[in-house]
């Protein structure tokens, strides 16, 4: 299976991960709105890594990056924490998650994990349970519902394909076929019917999907539509990575609406420790947590920017968050400041996970 570096993913999705090549990194031109995200996750993995180890880890022994592994517009953090002696359990490779009201780190069920040099880490191909496959040198992780476990673990199921692979050549095939358009055709189709059989599908699913490229298909309702629907997406996921593999298509992230302003590289330290105490923040219906409230507030400081707030705005904000000023003091400073807040933080509630 042909893996994607992490760095070609971020160029590909829009995700901001900075090099793991410090070296590399010093040769590039500055890019800020990299650098405000790489602040704001170094920020959050700094707090979750003293939980996970139970230390503090100095400044310069990690690094932490934005990634969205499942796509759906909020960022998971890739952290990575430098040990000439790595024991793999209190530094190397980390991922958090947050799954419902908390940020979980989801690698460790996998011996060796953490030890992965840095440098053969990508993204697979392929999703599997809305999260994209992890590469770890050798090891291809996959997703179970809640964390990574090696995909060698999963179950496979031996399919009658005869049937699939015949729908699916008719329904991909042109009228008036090109030079070799079968043999792209008939490869496209194969591969997603390898793929349907690495990730388990039963054979009444497969034959249910098979049925659906018919022209007299009932589409399911009722009790049976979630199934479906579910059965459908998985499905289209198994297509996308398909194309991903031959090159025709890459995954594309959930759309999320940023603000258009050019950045100033801003320090979100003392904002990152302010705004998720603020009760208006825990108490909100979408967050209620305390790890839920940083997830969100992460998100704000990282879309802040983008709305044009600048150092200054942001300072003033950390005192409207600590209840250090009134609403009529940060409008009396800055009038605009309050409504780019507002656009911030509704960007990241109508992306933020689901409890």
């Amino acid at each position: 299976m042909r893996g994607i570096s992490i760095r070609a993913v971020a160029l590909a999705l829009g995700i901001a991960l900075a090099s793991l090549a410090s070296a590399w990194a010093q040769q590039q031109q500055e890019n800020i709105p990299q650098e405000n995200s790489d602040a704001v996750a170094r920020k959050l993995a700094s707090l979750l890594i003293e939980r996970q180890t139970g230390a503090a880890v100095p400044a310069d022994r990690f690094w932490a990056y934005e990634a969205d592994f499942n796509l759906d517009g909020f960022s998971e953090l890739y952290v990575y924490v430098a040990d000439p002696a790595c024991d793999g359990v209190k530094c190397g490779l980390f991922v958090f998650v947050l799954e419902g009201d908390s940020y979980r780190e989801v690698l460790g069920d996998i011996p060796g994990a953490r030890l992965t040099d840095p440098a053969k880490v990508g993204f697979g191909a392929f999703k599997r349970n809305g999260f994209l496959d992890f590469q770890l040198d050798q090891i291809l992780a996959s997703w179970t519902g809640d964390h990574y476990a090696d995909s060698s673990t999963f179950p496979a199921t031996s399919l009658d394909g005869v049937a699939f692979l015949a729908a699916c050549q008719k329904s991909k095939s042109s009228e008036q076929p090109e030079e070799g358009e079968a043999e792209q055709v008939a490869g496209e189709c194969q591969c997603q019917f390898n793929r349907f059989q690495a990730i388990g599908f039963s054979q009444a699913s497969l034959d249910t999907y098979t049925a659906s490229m018919g022209e007299n298909f009932a589409y399911p309702n009722g009790e049976k539509e979630k199934a479906w629907l579910a059965l459908l997406k998985d499905a289209e996921d198994v297509g996308t990575g398909c194309g991903v593999v031959s090159g025709k298509s890459q995954w594309q992230p959930a759309y999320f609406k940023h603000g258009d302003q050019p950045q100033q590289k801003l320090d979100f330290e003392a904002f990152l420790d302010a705004c998720p105490a603020q009760d208006f923040i825990l108490t909100n219906r979408k967050t209620g947590s305390p790890d839920r409230a940083l997830g969100l507030c992460g998100c704000i400081a990282r879309e802040l920017p983008t709305q044009g707030v600048t150092q200054t705005g942001l300072d003033l904000l950390t005192q409207y968050y600590r209840n250090d000023i009134s609403d009529a003091d940060v409008e009396e400073q800055d009038a605009d400041l309050l409504t780019f807040h507002d656009q911030a933080s509704e960007a990241c509630l109508s992306q933020f996970p689901a409890k």
